[in-house]
Order: structure tokens, then C-alpha cells, then sequence
């Protein structure tokens, strides 16, 4: 690992108070030559210090506190430069009566208060005027006193309570109490607890709950929770000499920077509930000291009591070690400061500072830094201004009184925490400070110096270190700091035209681009201004030598270069005459790109990853759209010119656009279009059309790419079928019927299959929609499509008619509820035109008849077609007849005549002879292809099934699954089946549904009458007996044995005879049954009757005598007035029981209901049996 540079900007001991006490006013009637005063001069020394930045006091060993006034003022020999403070006695105020030594001063800053150790005795006093405070009480026997150090690096310097936690060691124990004030009255005391401490101590130092202390041989943790006391087991001399002053001990708090914040660290972050999330101290190690002799060693100690694992070594004993926030300095007895860097597991030395003879340096002491006291308005004498404020320059007029404020710097700074402190050196009556300089003011200092190749070494180190030593609290005042140093040295660097060096830095500086981009013009946009940029108010001075001699805007980069090739050379040289300062020029006109593409690629980089640096926090959403849109538009113009890299080529000009016009860029389309336009670069205008959604200009640009009409500046020779691929790729998408039409008819003359695929892309999505049940097309637009088509057709065929054939396939069976007969007949005509063209082929024919001879031959389960589609091999070829037996059998719009015509001179084409014949409705010649020639009963018999189809949707749908292509007249034969079967079914309601029965058996009789009529031949009798065996409950036997030639056997009809026997008895005694049936149900409802009247009662009435036909008439007159009779009887009687009931209290007493109850459980024999008619004889088998 390298070794660690010194810290920039280095440390450096400033003289501030020399000397710091002057003549004592009890010498001062002595003359200052005498004896007396001299001693008592010599006698007089510091003892201890502190500061609260408005403010320095001074404690002495004569018990006096001075109070000094500190007034800063800002240098004028440069901007940037840090704050002088000057120092003026304000007044002496006595501790001590007896002239004993101030050991300690402790500022209580949130109460402008003071606790003051002396003569063991801790006092209470306000500041700056050291008043008594009466309201605190005074401690005796105290040996130090100390405060946390977790809320003193708060921001509010308290707890949560708005109280400081104050220790007070004192011999044998510990008090622990607060500080607060109510608002209303004097400062209030509380005494917390009291820890019991026998070992006492000497030294001390308190974060959070843990104290560590010193005593006069070692090092003990104070847990004041608890009250445990931990030792550490440390000696604070290992050489086993009595300890002396030589050798005391310091004990320092080092904040330690949380693991999940540390940087490069992978240790996992602390969670919640763990015992150092809960413990405060967990974020502070102890730094304590240990003498062994020739050098002393510094081990940090957790707050647990565990070291850490890291340690300092000093060459000579640390009279006082302190910590300024960002690095450990350590006064050593050899009259040197050392400065440490101090990281998670390691310590570095940084700087060794030697120190003047005569100082005799005592103790370091961190104060407040006189920075963090914010100056006063009313002051005249302090400029309230600042270096850091954030403005708004105008680039077309760098005037500092025309920017606008954005931002101060004080808001930011009073945001923040406060800034690292100071570490006061006081000797034995001098005072100085171990500071280090601004970064600004540094910056500024080594400008004025030349020192242009240090500062830029100075600040790489300081990018280096930056991350160990900035911390969150300061991060924004860092990032500013850094970004005006790093400015400020690359504005020098530009203005000398180092351009490669003003690269590296400008990187760093994190400004607003557009500054930048006013310095090159000729990358704006045609009209516009150089417009604003962000910059911090410290810049404005050096922006003063980029200004045009003519004017107050910022120059060109190219008069950049000229003045500056001018100044070097004397006497002054032509630039544009000089060939060798001509081409010195676009040297570094070049470099100047170069330098120009890295910075704006920089701020592309953090906008896609959306860490603006800090100039992006000063601007809202549309300044920052702004900016991107100035930054992309001039970065795109760099890459159109090849500016900024070594040896542009037209590849690497192409891959670089292509990647920018990929990217999520900020420029406008309108520039991008008018770029590319000018610049010829017509594929990446079509790229750029593609992604703006401007197809049509893309394909339009390909397109003319192809046909040679254009060139393109960047390519020599397009890639013909590349392009073509993406014309097609950029239709496969596309919903506009018009720029499909037009673009698919331009690519069928380059590629005929990409084409139709295309064109019929449309076509499919409709029938991809209709097979999902989505919305489909009406007819209307059905209508409409199939005009366009024709139209597409006509003009295909002028270019390819192949083309238009496949194309003619598609849309022709594209539309579900209208079809087009000219289409089909124009379809069914190519089809048999190439079928024939096939058929002269002599292995294609030969193959067809050997299928024909193999089928008749073979007695195959299945069907001829499906037989014929086992054997297809997937070529053209056989395709092309299956699609013709499909359109044939589906097609409702051909004329099927023209069709037989051109079908008849090919004999090989017999099944499909036989679709055509069955659609012209002769029947008997249909079958007898089917029957006889193919032989194929199965579908003879689908013949009859179907009325006259011989092809089945079915069949035609499991074939097409493994042919696409087929798809289509699959899908067309399903639709035209259901309609068919849906009107059939419609006119079978209207009419009776004898009609498809009826029509199923002439079919079976015309089929059997076929097969009958070759009956010599032994080969067909199997298949008349098979269609007797399953079709012979639609066949009449008495028909057929009529029909039955009369050389048959018997046995060729012993199935069939037997079936019709058997079925013929089966009714004749189902008859017989349900006769049966009827005659029991008739006899139930006869008992039932005669039930009915028992229940009535019986009637007697005199009749006449006569014949018996008169006997009967009146009979059956006297029965019906009986009936009569009764039934008013029993009405009278009903009303009479309801009275009666109501009388009785509901109970009904009536005739009729005592019939009722008993006939209630009675209940007459029920049948669900159809009654059949009574046919003759009937009645006399009931008698």
C-alpha cells in the first residue's frame, strides 16, 4: 500500500498571541528592566485555554483570566484567500486571591457560561464578561472536570433536554449533574449521581456513559450507568520509573464513523437492536498513551474496554495529544507536531511540523474555530459577503453586478454542522494555532504563485483522502469547496489552453456545462443564445480572462487558442498564414473537443444515474431539462462531426450515434431530424423515425435506400436484404391498412414471401381474434376489406403472380360472414391449374396412383382423404391438393359446373370429382366414385350421414394441426358446415324433422343400390354387407331383398335378416305390452269411478217399462239428474256445516266430510305408462 500524502492544503503553525500575557499591574511601577519585574514576568505562564470563536481566554498561573477580543477580516490579495483573526486584550478578571494557577477552563457555549478549575475548586462564571453565576454552586476538592463529548460535537452542544451533562472527578468519587436554564432565571443545577471512585484520577474524558480516566499509574473505564469500574491493564509508563511530568498521560476521543457509512467498508450495518446500535458509545474509541522508553505507543480502547485494531507509535513522548475532526495532532517532546490520519483499522502519519526555537511549547487545546462565529451586519468593518454564494451569470454579459443570488453560503454553512476545530498551541507565553488553510484560500495562494503543476498534483491527493475525511454533516460546503478549487484551476488551464490537463480537473469541478458550452458557438442550436449558467460567486473574477475583447460574452475556445499561440510567440505570428502554428491550432482545437466530449460525457453519466453533482441541487426540474438539452444536442453534434476522438471512421461516427440515439437523450426531434438530414446519415434517421413513432418516415427512407434513390453518407453499400428485413419488421406491427398496402406491395418485389406474410398479416390477426371470441368484423367492413383485397390482388399480379395466388389463398378465406364468389372461383381455379401443372409431373402422378391403387387395394379403417394426407410429405405438391379437395367441399360460391369441366380431364383427381358431383347433387355418380373407384366405404357413408358432403370439418381440422397452410381452408370448411347445419336445422323446425331422416335413407338406398348393381363382383358384397350391418335401422328389408341380386347367398345377409327379425319382433311385443298397460290403467280409473259413487250414496228412482233402448236412454237420463240432484245436495250441505262448524267451534259435523275422512287414506292406482290406441277387438277383450 502507498504510502499516505500529506493532507491538502498542509498544516501550518500561525502565530496568533506573541506574547500572550503582557506586564502584570502589580510590575507595573516597576521599570521593566528591574530585577523584580523580570522575575515576576518569568514566573507568569499559560495554563490552560479555550475559545468560543468571538472570543480567547487565557488561564494563568498567577490565577488571572484574559479575555480576548478576535476580529477577522477576509484578505483582499485574493479570492478565496482564508480569514486573518487579529487578537485585542478586552479585560483581567483575578480567580485565584492567592495567586494559585487557573488548571482548567470549561465553556458551557449554549449558556454563554464558564465552569473554571483552580485551587482545587470548580467556580461558575458567564461569559465574556466573567460574572459569578450565584445560582450554580461551588464543588471543592475536584481534581478535573469534563464534559461529554457525545453532545459537545452535537449541533445544539446539549442532550435531548437542552441540559450539558457535567463530571466532577474529585478524589474518591464521582458527581454527576446537569446544567439547564428554564429561560426566566439563572442557570439551574441537578445533581444526577454520585459514582464512588477509590482510586481517584488526575485525567479524564467522558462520552456518553463511559468515562476514562487516568491516575497516577494507570488507565481505568468508568461505566457511569452502572458505576463498574473496568481496568484496562495499561500502564502509563512501562519502564517502571516513578511517574513524572516527563511522562504524564493524555487520553483523547476519537469519533469512530459507523461501519454502514464507512467508506470501501463490507461489514454488515449494525441493526437496532444489537448492544452497539443501543449503546451511544459505540461510536467513540479512547486514544490513550503509554510510555516505554524511547518512544510511546497509542492504543485505542472501545468503550467495552476491548482495543481496537490499530496503533501509534511516536518517536518522542506527546506532551498533548488533540483531534480536530479530521486528523490526530500530537505536541512532542522533541519541539514537533505530528498530524495522523485515523481510519477503521489503521493510523497513518501525514505531516511532522518542526517548531521554532524559542517557543517552548506546553499543551494543545481544541476551540472552536473563529469561522463558526458568523460576522456581525452592523459591523461595517466585515464583509457579510461570501466566495460560496450560488449565482446566476448571464454568459452573453460575465458582469458580477447583473448575476442573481441563488444561494449564500451562510444558509448552507448555518444547515450543516460545524466546521473542524481549531487546535490552539500555547507555550509558555505564546499562543498559535496548528490549522490548515483553507482549500479555497490554498487554491488561491498557489495561483498567485504559478504553482499551476503542484496544485494540480495537491488536488488529486485531496480527491484521494476526500472520502476519509469529509463526513456528511460538511458534505455540500466540501463538495462547493472542492468544485471552486478544481474551477478555479481549470479556468487557468484554459485560459493557458492546456486543454488535456483542464480536462482532468474541470471532471472534478462538477460545474454547470453550459459555461462551458459557451465557449464553443458552433455547437448551439441555429438561434439560440448562449443563455445562463449556475456558478459559485468566487468564479466570477477568473471568468474575467475569457472574456471577448469586444464585448462582455465569454470568447470561443477557438480565440482561446489564438490569443494564447499570440502571447507565446514574439514577435506575434499569423496563425492562419504560419502552416506550423496553423496546425498547432487544430491540435488544440482538437484536444478542446476532447476535453469538451469528456465533460459533458461525465454530466450524462450522473443524470442517467441521478447523482447530480451539486450545481443540479440549485435548479428545479425545467432548468434541469434545460441543461440536458443543451448537453445531449451539443454532444450529438460532436459525434455527427467526429470531434473529440482520434481518427473518427464512419463506422465508429455510425456506432456511436446508433448508441446515443438508443439512450434515454434529452434532445428535441426536430434537431435531431434536421442533423441527420443535413449530415446524410438517412439509416440513422430512419432509426431515429422508428423511435420517435414516425414509421412512415422510416420505411420511406429505407425504402428509397433500397431502391437506390438515396444514399446514405456514412454507409458505401447498403445491405440490401438486411434492410428489406427491417422494412418487413417494421410492418410485421404495424395497424395502418394504407402504409401495410403500400409498403407490402413495395416488398413483395424484393421479397415475395416476406411480402404476402405482410400483407396478410391483417388477415390472420382477424382470424386469431375470431378464434379467441373477440369482437369481429361486420359485413360492412367485411365488404369493404374484400374491396381492398381485389384491388391488392390486381396489382400483386402485375408483379408477381405467384405472389397474388398465395396472397389470393389468404384473404379469399379470410372473411367469416361474406364470401366472395369471384375470389373463390379465381382461387379455386389457380388451385386446379397448379394441381394439373403437378399432375404432369410424372413421379408426382405416379406417386398419386400408386395412393389410389395402394387404397382400393388395402381395405384401409381410414378415409381416402385421410389416407391421402398420411402420405403427404409436407412438399407444395400435395399441399396443393388438399387445399383444392378443402375449398372444394367449403366453398359455397363456385360454380361447380365450370369446376366439374376443368376437374373431368384429370382422372387422378377422383375424390375430388366426387365433392363436385355431390354439390351438383347427382348423387348416384358421386357414390359410385366413392363406392367403386376409390372404394372407400368410409366416406360413402359420411356421404349419406352428411347429406352429400364427403369431406368432414373434423377431418379437415385434425389434418390441418400439422399443416399450417391448411389452416385456413379448414377453418372455412368449419364455418360453412355450421351454417349449413344451422339452416337444415332451421328448416326441419319449420317443416317437421322427417326431412334429414327421409334424405339419409335415399341416400342409403341410392348407395346400396350402387353397390348392389356391381354385385357379381365378390370384393363389394363385404362392403353391402357392412353398410346393411350399420344402416339397417334406416333400411327397409322388404327394399332390400328386393334389391338383393339373386346369385347372393344367404349368408351375405344372415346379419342384416337377423338384426331386422329381431327388431320387428321387439316391437310387435312392445305393442303388446303397452297394450297391456292401457287395459290395467282403464280398469284403475273404472274402480276409481265406482268408489267415488259408493262414497255418494245410493238412488232409487222408478223407470218405465219399455224396449231396452229406452231403458238405457233413461237410464243415463235419470243418472244424470241424479247426479245433479247430488251435487246441489251436497252444496246445501256444505253451507250448512260451515255454519254448523262455526257453532260448534270449528268442527266440521257436515255428511260430505265425514265421506272425505273416509276416503282420505284412499288413493287411486296411478300409472306412468303411454297409453297406446285401442285397436280393434278391444272391447270385447275388456268384456
Amino acid at each position: 500500500m502507498a504510502a499516505p500524502q500529506q493532507p491538502v492544503p498542509p498544516y501550518a503553525l500561525a502565530p496568533l498571541l506573541i506574547p500572550t500575557l503582557g506586564s502584570d499591574d502589580d510590575a507595573e511601577s516597576l521599570h521593566p528592566g528591574s530585577p523584580v519585574a523580570i522575575q515576576q514576568n518569568a514566573q507568569r505562564s499559560i495554563r490552560c485555554s479555550e475559545s468560543d470563536g468571538t472570543h480567547l481566554y487565557i488561564g494563568t498561573s498567577d490565577g488571572q483570566i484574559h479575555s480576548f477580543n478576535i476580529r477577522y477580516r477576509k484578505s483582499d490579495a485574493a479570492q478565496g484567500s482564508s480569514q486573518q483573526c487579529t487578537y485585542s486584550l478586552k479585560s483581567s478578571r483575578s480567580i485565584s486571591s492567592h495567586a494559585k494557577p487557573v488548571e482548567k477552563i470549561v465553556l458551557l457555549r449554549p449558556f454563554r457560561a464558564a465552569a473554571v478549575l483552580c485551587e482545587g475548586v470548580v467556580n461558575f462564571f458567564s461569559t465574556p464578561d466573567w460574572t459569578p453565576i450565584r445560582s450554580l454552586p461551588s464543588t471543592r476538592a475536584v481534581s478535573t472536570i469534563v464534559l461529554d463529548d457525545e453532545e459537545a460535537q452535537s449541533d445544539t452542544g446539549t442532550d435531548a433536554a437542552g441540559m450539558i451533562s457535567v463530571c466532577l472527578v474529585r478524589r474518591k468519587n464521582i458527581i454527576l449533574a446537569k446544567i439547564g436554564s428554564d429561560g426566566r432565571s439563572d442557570l439551574l443545577w441537578s445533581t444526577i449521581k454520585d459514582v464512588p471512585l477509590p482510586g481517584g484520577a488526575i485525567f479524564a474524558r467522558r462520552y456518553a456513559d463511559t468515562l476514562c480516566i487516568a491516575n497516577a499509574t494507570e488507565y481505568s473505564l468508568v461505566n457511569l450507568s452502572s458505576g463498574s469500574i473496568t481496568q484496562l491493564h495499561l500502564p502509563i509508563s512501562q519502564t517502571g520509573e516513578s511517574p513524572s511530568a516527563q511522562v504524564r498521560p493524555s487520553i483523547v476521543t476519537v469519533p469512530v464513523q459507523p461501519s454502514s457509512l464507512r467508506q470501501g467498508s463490507v461489514s454488515p450495518e449494525v441493526g437496532r437492536g444489537s448492544s452497539a446500535a443501543a449503546s451511544p458509545s459505540a461510536n467513540c474509541e479512547f486514544l490513550v498513551t503509554s510510555h516505554s522508553g524511547s518512544s510511546t505507543l497509542g492504543v485505542f480502547v472501545k468503550p467495552s474496554g476491548e482495543p481496537a485494531p490499530k496503533l501509534l507509535e511516536w518517536p518522542s513522548h506527546p506532551r498533548s495529544v488533540a483531534f480536530d475532526g479530521k486528523h490526530l495532532v500530537s505536541l512532542l517532546r522533541n519541539d514537533t507536531v505530528e498530524l495522523h490520519r485515523i481510519r477503521s483499522d489503521s493510523t497513518h502519519r501525514l505531516q511532522t511540523i518542526q517548531l521554532p526555537p524559542g517557543l517552548d511549547p506546553r499543551f494543545l487545546q481544541p476551540v472552536s474555530h473563529p469561522a463558526d462565529a458568523q460576522p456581525s451586519a452592523s459591523d461595517p468593518s466585515v464583509s457579510t459577503s461570501s466566495d460560496l454564494d450560488i449565482v446566476k451569470v448571464n454568459l452573453a454579459h460575465l458582469d458580477g453586478s447583473d448575476a442573481t443570488l441563488l444561494s449564500r453560503a451562510q444558509e448552507d454553512q448555518h444547515a450543516s454542522s460545524s466546521s473542524p476545530c481549531q487546535i490552539l498551541l500555547c507555550g509558555r507565553n505564546s499562543t498559535s494555532a496548528v490549522q490548515q488553510d483553507s482549500l479555497l484560500g490554498w487554491t488561491s495562494q498557489q495561483l498567485r504563485r504559478g504553482r499551476i503543476r503542484n496544485l494540480r498534483q495537491s488536488l488529486a491527493s485531496y480527491r484521494e483522502n476526500a472520502n476519509d475525511d469529509a463526513t456528511n454533516s460538511s458534505a455540500l460546503q466540501s463538495s462547493l469547496e472542492a468544485s471552486a478549487a478544481h474551477a478555479r484551476l481549470g479556468i487557468e488551464l484554459l485560459h493557458r489552453a492546456d486543454f488535456a490537463a483542464a480536462s482532468d480537473v474541470l471532471s472534478h469541478a462538477h460545474l454547470d456545462p453550459r459555461w462551458i458550452l459557451g465557449c464553443f458557438p458552433s455547437l448551439l442550436p441555429e438561434g439560440q443564445a448562449l443563455g445562463e449558467a449556475i456558478l459559485p460567486a468566487l468564479l466570477l473574477p477568473d471568468l474575467e480572462k475569457l472574456k471577448r475583447k469586444d464585448g462582455n460574452g465569454i470568447q470561443s475556445i477557438e480565440n482561446i487558442i489564438v490569443a494564447n499561440l499570440t502571447l507565446n510567440y514574439s514577435p506575434p505570428l499569423d496563425v492562419d498564414k504560419d502552416r506550423a502554428l496553423s496546425e498547432l491550432k487544430q491540435t488544440l482545437l482538437h484536444r478542446s473537443d476532447a476535453m469538451l466530449r469528456r465533460l459533458l460525457e461525465d454530466w450524462r453519466a450522473a443524470a442517467v444515474d441521478a447523482a447530480h453533482p451539486w450545481a443540479g441541487t440549485y435548479m428545479d426540474e425545467h432548468m434541469l431539462a434545460n441543461v440536458h438539452n443543451r448537453v445531449d444536442s451539443a454532444y450529438l453534434h460532436l459525434l455527427a462531426q467526429g470531434r473529440g476522438t482520434d481518427n473518427p471512421d464512419a463506422a465508429s461516427i455510425k456506432r456511436e450515434m446508433a448508441a446515443f440515439l438508443d439512450s434515454n437523450h434529452a434532445c428535441e426531434p426536430a434537431v435531431v431530424e434536421k442533423l441527420l438530414k443535413d449530415k446524410g446519415f438517412l439509416l440513422l434517421l430512419a432509426r431515429h423515425y422508428e423511435s420517435v413513432g414516425n414509421v412512415e418516415g422510416a420505411l420511406s427512407i429505407l425504402a428509397g435506400l433500397v431502391d437506390g434513390k438515396q444514399s446514405d453518407a456514412l454507409e458505401q453499400s447498403i445491405d440490401t436484404s438486411a434492410t428489406v428485413s427491417k422494412i418487413a419488421d417494421l410492418l410485421s406491427g404495424q395497424q395502418d391498412a394504407s402504409l401495410v398496402s403500400e409498403y407490402g406491395r413495395w416488398l413483395v418485389r424484393k421479397d415475395p414471401e416476406a411480402g404476402i406474410r405482410i400483407l396478410t398479416a391483417q388477415t390472420a390477426a382477424s382470424d386469431s381474434a375470431a378464434t379467441q371470441k373477440t369482437p369481429s368484423r361486420s359485413k360492412a367492413q367485411e365488404l369493404d376489406a374484400i374491396r381492398l383485397q381485389k384491388a391488392t390482388i390486381d396489382e400483386l399480379r402485375q408483379i408477381d403472380a405467384d405472389a397474388a395466388t398465395k396472397y389470393l389463398e389468404v384473404v379469399a378465406l379470410s372473411t367469416s360472414k361474406v364470401q366472395d364468389e369471384q375470389m373463390h372461383r379465381e382461387l379455386a381455379a389457380a388451385l386446379i391449374r397448379r394441381v394439373a401443372k403437378h399432375l404432369e409431373d410424372a413421379e408426382y402422378r405416379t406417386k398419386m396412383e400408386s395412393i389410389e391403387h395402394e387404397y382400393a387395394d388395402g381395405s384401409y379403417a381410414e378415409s381416402f382423404f385421410a389416407h391421402l394426407a398420411l402420405a403427404c410429405s409436407g412438399s407444395s405438391m400435395d399441399v396443393d391438393r388438399l387445399k383444392l379437395s378443402m375449398l372444394l367441399q367449403g366453398s359455397t360460391m363456385l360454380d361447380y359446373g365450370a369446376v366439374l369441366l376443368m376437374i373431368e380431364p384429370l382422372p387422378t383427381l377422383a375424390y375430388e370429382r366426387a365433392i363436385v358431383l355431390g354439390k351438383l347433387g347427382r348423387d348416384a355418380d358421386a357414390l359410385s366414385l366413392l363406392a367403386i373407384t376409390l372404394r372407400d366405404a368410409n366416406s360413402a357413408e359420411a356421404y349419406c350421414s352428411q347429406d352429400g358432403e364427403v369431406l368432414s370439418p373434423m377431418l379437415a381440422a385434425s389434418i390441418a394441426e400439422d399443416h399450417e397452410e391448411l389452416r385456413p381452408f379448414a377453418a372455412m370448411l368449419s364455418r360453412t358446415h355450421a351454417q349449413r347445419i344451422k339452416t337444415h336445422a332451421k328448416q326441419e323446425q319449420q317443416a317437421g324433422r322427417t326431412g334429414a331422416a327421409q334424405r339419409k335413407q335415399t341416400l342409403l338406398k341410392e348407395l346400396l343400390s350402387v353397390y348392389m348393381a356391381n354385385g357379381a363382383h365378390e370384393k363389394f358384397r363385404i362392403a353391402t354387407a357392412h353398410l346393411l350391418n350399420t344402416q339397417a335401422l334406416h333400411l327397409d328389408s322388404q327394399q332390400v331383398l328386393e334389391l338383393v341380386p339373386a346369385d347372393w347367398s344367404i349368408q351375405t345377409l344372415e346379419t342384416f335378416l337377423t338384426q331386422s327379425l329381431r327388431r320387428q319382433l321387439h316391437r310387435r311385443r312392445e305393442v303388446a305390452m303397452l297394450r297391456s298397460i292401457a287395459k290395467c290403467r282403464s280398469l284403475d280409473l273404472a274402480e276409481d269411478l265406482w268408489a267415488r259413487q259408493r262414497a255418494m250414496g245410493g238412488i232409487v228412482q222408478d223407470t218405465d217399462l219399455g224396449g231396452a233402448e229406452d231403458s238405457a236412454a233413461s237410464f243415463d237420463a235419470v243418472h244424470q239428474s241424479s247426479l245433479a240432484e247430488g251435487k246441489a245436495h251436497l252444496d246445501d250441505q256444505d253451507s250448512n256445516a260451515q255454519s254448523e262448524k262455526r257453532r260448534t267451534g270449528g268442527l266440521d259435523t257436515s255428511d260430505r266430510a265425514k265421506v272425505e275422512i273416509v276416503h282420505a287414506d284412499y288413493s287411486a292406482p296411478t300409472s306412468a305408462v303411454v297409453y297406446a290406441e285401442r285397436e280393434d277387438g278391444a272391447d270385447g277383450d275388456l268384456g
